[in-house]
C-alpha cells in the first residue's frame, strides 16, 4: 500500500465501528437465542458458543459440542429473522466516521473547522487556533519507553491460558483473522433487556430514601479469562491499526512537497477517535485484568507484555508527535486529545494502582506537553509546569534512584541555570542514570560557550561562570579557560551570598551535588569512583534480602538494575589513583574544595548550613571507604574544624540560657555527640528530613546513606521545604554530628571531649 494513500476502508472498519460513538449497523451478528440475553450479540458461531458455555452450560449439557453449535446457530438465526431491529448497534453519540479516513488529497472531505475561540482549560473538545508556541521542547530519546516497534503475536488462545506463563516471542503483528468482537449488550425497543441499574438498587426500611449497594453477580476465572482473551483480541487489532496509520502519516508529513498541506478536520477527528479507541480498549483490558477475581498468572500478564508502555507508545505518544509536528495547525485537535489522554491516565492512577509509577510519569509527561503547546497565557504555562512538575517529583519520591526522571525535571526549570545545571547533574550520577542527559545537558551549556544562541533570558554572570567552570570539565576542554572561570566565580561568591541571603539554602545544595558530579565525571559509567561504588552497592544487594521498594511492581524499562561494575574490585585501587593524577579530575576537586572553604569561612550565616551539611554527608562516604578515602587529604580542614567549634559555642549558650532560665533544657553537646546521625527505630520520632535530604537522595554516593525508612517520616509532602525553627536546630544538630563521625576516623581532625572543641590532626597521614 502506498503511504500517500492510506485507505482506511478494509476489514478494520468493522471492529472500529464497533468500538466508535456512532451507530454503526453489525451485519452477521447472532443475538443470544435464551431468555434474559436476548440483548447479547456475537459476531460468530464460537463466540456464541462461549458465551452459551459460560452462561447456559444446563441448555447444553445432552448435546454434543459440534450438535450443539448447530441448534445455537439455527436458534439464533431464527431469531434474528424474527426481529429484525436486534441487529447490533454500538454507542451513541457522533463519532467521526472513519471509513473516508485517506492520505489522498482527493479524497479527503472539508469540513468547517473548529472553533478559534479561547479555550477554557477544562473543556477537552475547545482549542485556539493560531501561531506555533515560539519554543516547543516537548520529547525526550526516552519517550519511546524503549518499547519495540512491534505486537507480541502470539495465539490469544495461549496468552491467555492461566496456566501458561512462557515468554513471548516478539515478531510483526499479525493481521487478525476475525473482527473485533462485540462485547457491549446493544438496546433495542423490541429486544428483552437486562435491568438497569436503578431496578438493581435494593432498599431498607430502617433507612428510608437511602439506596443500597447493589449486588454483584461472582465471575469465574473462565468467564474472566475469556473476557481478557475477547479484549486483547480487539486490543492488538486496533494498536496494529494505530501504528500503520501513525506511520503512513509520518512519511505522507516527510515526503509531501507542499509546505502548506492541511489535513481536513474529518481526518483529525478520525484519528483522534482511533486513538482513544484504543485507550479504551487497553483500560477495558487493565480493568479485566486486574479484576479482583483475577488470579495472580491473569494479573502478571500486563507487566508481561508491557501493556502500560505499548499504551503510551501507540495510544499516545506517536499520535502527540504527529500532531506536534503539525503545529500551529494542529493546535486544536492537539489540545483536545491532550485533555483526552490526561483524563484516560488521571482514571488509570485511581483504578489500577498495580502499574501506579508509569501512571504518574505518564501525567507528568501529558502535563509537560500541555505546558510546551502554550504561548498565549504565561500564567497558564506556568500552571501547566507546576502540574508535570508535581507528577515527576511524585515519581521521584517512589524511586529516588531512576536518573530519568530528573531530567525531566531539568527540561521543566528552564530558565533557572544554575538549577537545570542540578538536575542534569543528578540524572547523571544517580544509582541508575540517564545516559541521554549527556546530550540534553548541551542545550544549556553550548549558549554557555558561546557555540549556540540562548532561548531564555540569561543567568546571572556568577551562575554563568559557574556553569561555564562546569562546561569546560564537562567537554574537557581548556584549562586555561576553567581557571579565569572559576576565579570569576569565587571572587564574587561570598558578597552573591550575602545579597540572596536565603535563597542561597537551596542554590547551595545545588553547587554541591553538581560539584560532587564533576568528581564521578558527570556520570560516566567507567569512572573510577562509580566503579567503587557500584561494587559495594552490588556488594549490599547480593548479601541482603530485596527489599519492599524492588519488589514494587512497575514498568520493566523503569526498573532495570544498575549496570554491574565493570572494573574488577583488586583494580579498583590503582585505577582510583589513576583518575586521581588526571588534570580535569584535579580542577574538579579544586572548584569543589575551594567553593567549600569559600562557604565555610561565612562563620553563623545559617544560610550556608545546607551546603556544609551535603559536603559532610559527601565527606563521611568517602572516609568510610578505602579506595577513596586518600583523596579527601586537600579538604580545606582547617576552615571546618573553625566552622564546628563555632557551632559548639552556639550550642553551649543555648544550653546556659535554658539554665539560666529554668525552660526545658535541650540535650548537652556530650549527650549530642553519643547519638548516631539519624535515629534509630523509635528514636527521636520528632526529627524530620531536612529539605536537602530530597535533594540529594538516589545519587551513587549516597546509596547508602539515608536509613531504609528514614524518608516515611514525612507525612505532609507540602511541608517538606518549610524552613521552620526545628529545621534549624536538626540541621545544625545534623553537621555536628557528622564533623563528629569524621573525627572518629582520627585522620583528618579530631575531637577533644574535655574542651569540647575540633582540631586538625598533624600531617602525619600519607596518601595512598
Amino acid at each position: 500500500m502506498e503511504p500517500g494513500n492510506v485507505d482506511i476502508q478494509s476489514k478494520f472498519v468493522n471492529a472500529l465501528r464497533t468500538q466508535g460513538k456512532a451507530e454503526y449497523p453489525l451485519s452477521g451478528a447472532l443475538p443470544c437465542p435464551y431468555p434474559g440475553h436476548h440483548g447479547r450479540m456475537f459476531q460468530s458461531v464460537d463466540q456464541l458458543f462461549d458465551h452459551a458455555k459460560a452462561e447456559h452450560a444446563s441448555q447444553l449439557a445432552n448435546f454434543k459440542p459440534g450438535q450443539a453449535r448447530e441448534r445455537l446457530r439455527d436458534a439464533a438465526l431464527k431469531l434474528r429473522k424474527s426481529d429484525p431491529s436486534s441487529d447490533a448497534t454500538a454507542g451513541g453519540g457522533s463519532a467521526p466516521d472513519i471509513t473516508s479516513l485517506s492520505l489522498d488529497p482527493q479524497k479527503e472531505r472539508h469540513s468547517p473547522p473548529l472553533s478559534g475561540r479561547k479555550r477554557p482549560a477544562e473543556s477537552e473538545g475547545h482549542g485556539r487556533r493560531g501561531k506555533a508556541a515560539s519554543h516547543v521542547e516537548v520529547v525526550d530519546s526516552d519517550y519511546n519507553r524503549n518499547i519495540p516497534n512491534t505486537v507480541v503475536s502470539e495465539r490469544t488462545r495461549k496468552l491467555f491460558d492461566p496456566g501458561h506463563t512462557s515468554s513471548p516471542q516478539p515478531a510483526q503483528p499479525q493481521s487478525p483473522s476475525r473482527p473485533l468482537p462485540h462485547r457491549t449488550a446493544p438496546k433495542t425497543q423490541h429486544a428483552q433487556r437486562q435491568p438497569g441499574l436503578i431496578e438493581l438498587q435494593r432498599y431498607d426500611s430502617r433507612y428510608p430514601g437511602l439506596l443500597l449497594q447493589p449486588d454483584s453477580r461472582p465471575i469465574s476465572q473462565e468467564q474472566l479469562a475469556s473476557e481478557v482473551k475477547s479484549i486483547y483480541a480487539g486490543l492488538t487489532m486496533v494498536e496494529t491499526k494505530c501504528i500503520h496509520v501513525d506511520r503512513a502519516q509520518a512519511a505522507a508529513a516527510q515526503d509531501n512537497s507542499d509546505p502548506n498541506h492541511k489535513l481536513a478536520s474529518d481526518h483529525w477527528q478520525a484519528l483522534i477517535a482511533l486513538h482513544r479507541t484504543l485507550l479504551h480498549e487497553h483500560h477495558d483490558f487493565f480493568l479485566a485484568s486486574q479484576h479482583p477475581s483475577a488470579s495472580p498468572a491473569l494479573r502478571r500478564l500486563a507487566a508481561k507484555y508491557s501493556m502500560p508502555a505499548r499504551m503510551w507508545k501507540h495510544g499516545i505518544h506517536s499520535f502527540l508527535e504527529l500532531l506536534r509536528r503539525r503545529l500551529p495547525d494542529s493546535i486544536d485537535y492537539m489540545l483536545a486529545f491532550i485533555y483526552l489522554a490526561y483524563q484516560m491516565m488521571a482514571l488509570l492512577y485511581e483504578t489500577v494502582p498495580a502499574f501506579e509509577d508509569t501512571w504518574i510519569e505518564c501525567l507528568g509527561d501529558l502535563g509537560r506537553y500541555r505546558m510546551a503547546i502554550e504561548d498565549e497565557d504565561i500564567r497558564d504555562r506556568e500552571t501547566w509546569a507546576g502540574v508535570a512538575r508535581s507528577w515527576y517529583t511524585k515519581a521521584a519520591d517512589k524511586n529516588p534512584t531512576v536518573g530519568r526522571l530528573y531530567h525531566h525535571l531539568a527540561i521543566l526549570a528552564r530558565p533557572n541555570a544554575l538549577q537545570q545545571l542540578y538536575y542534569y547533574s543528578r540524572s547523571l550520577t544517580c544509582v541508575k542514570p540517564f545516559p541521554s542527559a549527556r546530550e540534553s545537558i548541551l542545550t544549556l551549556l553550548d549558549p554557555i560557550l558561546g557555540r549556540a544562541v540562548a532561548t531564555y533570558s540569561h543567568a546571572l554572570p556568577i551562575d554563568t561562570n559557574y556553569i561555564k567552570a562546569h562546561a569546560l570539565l564537562f567537554e574537557r576542554l581548556s584549562l586555561d579557560d576553567f581557571t579565569q572561570a572559576m576565579t570569576e566565580f569565587t571572587n564574587n561568591l561570598d558578597n552573591h551570598i550575602g545579597r540572596v541571603t536565603a535563597k542561597w539554602k537551596e542554590q547551595g545544595v545545588y553547587i554541591a551535588v553538581t560539584n560532587v558530579s564533576g568528581w564521578f565525571d558527570y556520570g560516566i559509567d567507567d569512572n573510577a569512583l562509580r566503579q567503587v561504588y557500584l561494587t559495594e552497592l552490588f556488594e549490599k544487594v547480593k548479601n541482603s534480602p530485596p527489599s519492599e521498594e524492588q519488589l514494587r511492581t512497575a514498568s520493566p524499562a523503569d526498573q532495570q538494575d544498575p549496570t554491574p561494575p565493570v572494573i574488577p574490585e583488586n583494580e579498583l585501587l590503582s585505577k582510583v589513583n589513576e583518575l586521581s593524577s588526571q588534570d580535569h579530575f584535579s580542577h574538579a576537586r579544586r572548584l569543589t574544595n575551594d567553593t567549600f572553604a569559600l562557604v565555610l569561612r561565612r562563620i553563623g550565616d545559617k544560610n550556608v548550613l545546607p551546603h556544609v551539611h551535603i559536603m559532610l554527608s559527601f565527606l563521611t562516604t568517602f572516609a568510610s571507604n578505602s579506595y577513596v578515602s586518600h583523596l579527601l587529604a586537600d579538604t580545606p580542614w582547617t576552615e571546618l574544624v573553625a566552622f564546628l567549634n563555632t557551632l559548639v559555642k552556639t550550642e553551649n549558650q543555648i544550653q546556659n540560657q535554658s539554665q539560666a532560665q529554668n525552660v526545658s533544657q535541650p540535650q548537652n553537646i556530650d549527650t549530642l555527640f553519643s547519638t548516631t546521625v539519624f535515629p534509630n527505630d523509635g528514636e527521636r520520632s520528632d526529627e524530620l528530613p531536612l529539605p536537602e535530604d530530597y535533594l540529594v537522595r538516589g545519587l551513587i554516593w549516597a546509596h547508602d546513606y539515608f536509613p531504609k525508612k528514614w524518608f516515611e517520616r514525612e507525612h505532609d509532602e507540602e511541608e517538606r521545604y518549610l524552613e521552620l525553627a526545628s529545621t534549624v536546630k536538626s540541621r545544625m544538630e545534623r553537621v555536628l554530628r557528622l564533623g563528629h563521625k569524621l573525627s572518629t576516623y582520627n585522620r583528618w581532625i579530631s575531637y577533644d571531649s574535655g574542651s569540647h572543641s575540633f582540631s586538625v590532626v598533624g600531617d602525619t597521614y600519607v596518601k595512598g
